[in-house]
C-alpha cells in the first residue's frame, strides 16, 4: 500500500535554541516499485499535491510491470546537461584527480554543444563525427580530436552501464590515426643532451624560486624514475628510503596518476646525488 507521511527530522526550537524532534515540511510518498522494494521519495509541502504526486509514481509503477512503459523515459525526459553533470560527479565519485574530471567532462560539454543536443535521443554517432570533422578543420589536430572522441564515448558508456539509455550510440566509432597528423614529436634526450641540460640547471639562476641545483636534481630524478611534475611535487623524505637495499622512492596513492602506490628503485648515482 502506498501512503503518505512527514519525515521525522531534527529542527531547533525558536525559543530556547534547542535540537528538538520535529516533522518534515515536504510530504513523503511510500510505495513499492516494480522489484518489490520499499521506496521512499519526497513529495511536496502541500498535501494535495503530494498525494497526486503519489498516484502518479504508483501508476509508473503498474504501467512498468505490465510492460507498457519505457523504464528509459525519465531519463531522456531529463536535459542533457542534467546528465553530463552526474557523470561529472561520478567521475569524481571514483577518485579521478580534479583536473582529469575537468577535462573529460569539458570535453563532452563542448561536443554536445557543438553537437546541439538537448535530450539524450539526440545523440548521433553521425553528430560526432561532423562535430570532430569541423573542429580538425578549424586547427585541431587528430591527437587532440581522439582525445574528445574517448571523452564522449566514455559518456555515453556510462549512460547505458548506469541505466539511463538502452543502447550505446557510439558504440561503433573508432580513433583516427594520429601518426598522419603529428604535430609535436616527442623523442627521448641523447645522453649528451641529458648532461648538457642538467648542467645548465645546476649552473642556471633560481627559477620560482627553485634553486638551480634542485632544478637539476628533479631533471634527475624524473629522467630515472619516469615521475610525473606532480608526482615529484608530492615527495617529502619521507618517501625515500635511501639506505635501503635496494634504495627506493615511493609516490603515495593520493598523487599517483594510477592512483595506487607507486614505488621505484633508485641508481646508486641517483642516490649518491640526493644525499648530496
Amino acid at each position: 500500500m502506498a501512503s503518505l507521511y512527514k519525515k521525522p527530522v531534527m529542527v531547533r526550537d525558536p525559543e530556547t535554541g534547542e535540537r528538538v524532534k520535529g516533522k518534515s515540511r515536504k510530504w513523503w510518498g511510500r510505495f513499492r516499485d516494480e522489484h518489490g522494494i520499499e521506496r521512499r521519495v519526497p513529495l511536496a509541502s502541500d498535501r494535495r499535491v503530494a498525494q497526486a504526486m503519489l498516484v502518479k509514481a504508483v501508476k509508473r509503477v503498474e504501467r512498468r510491470v505490465a510492460g507498457l512503459e519505457d523504464p528509459f523515459e525519465q531519463s531522456l525526459s531529463e536535459p542533457i546537461t542534467s546528465h553530463i553533470d552526474a557523470f561529472e560527479r561520478h567521475q569524481r565519485g571514483k577518485g579521478n584527480t580534479a583536473k582529469h574530471v575537468s577535462e573529460v567532462t569539458e570535453k563532452v560539454r563542448r561536443v554536445a554543444r557543438a553537437c546541439r543536443w538537448t535530450w539524450l535521443r539526440d545523440i548521433a554517432a553521425g553528430d560526432v563525427q561532423n562535430c570532430l570533422a569541423d573542429f580538425r578543420a578549424n586547427g585541431l589536430s587528430i591527437q587532440t580530436s581522439n582525445h574528445y572522441l574517448r571523452a564522449v564515448k566514455q559518456f555515453s558508456r556510462w549512460l547505458v552501464r548506469d541505466r539511463r539509455m538502452r543502447d550505446d550510440a557510439l558504440m561503433y566509432l573508432s580513433m583516427l590515426n594520429a601518426s598522419t597528423d603529428r604535430r609535436h614529436p616527442r623523442r627521448p634526450l641523447s645522453a649528451e643532451e641529458f648532461t648538457r641540460l642538467v648542467a645548465a640547471a645546476e649552473a642556471g639562476k633560481p627559477l620560482i624560486t627553485i634553486p638551480g641545483p634542485d632544478r637539476a636534481m628533479m631533471y634527475v630524478l624524473a629522467a630515472w624514475t619516469g615521475y610525473r611534475k606532480s608526482e615529484i611535487g608530492s615527495l617529502t623524505k619521507r618517501s625515500f628510503r635511501l639506505s635501503g637495499k635496494p634504495p627506493t622512492v615511493t609516490v603515495a596513492a593520493c598523487y599517483s596518476k594510477r592512483r595506487r602506490v607507486d614505488t621505484q628503485v633508485l641508481h646508486p648515482e641517483v642516490v649518491r646525488r640526493l644525499k648530496g
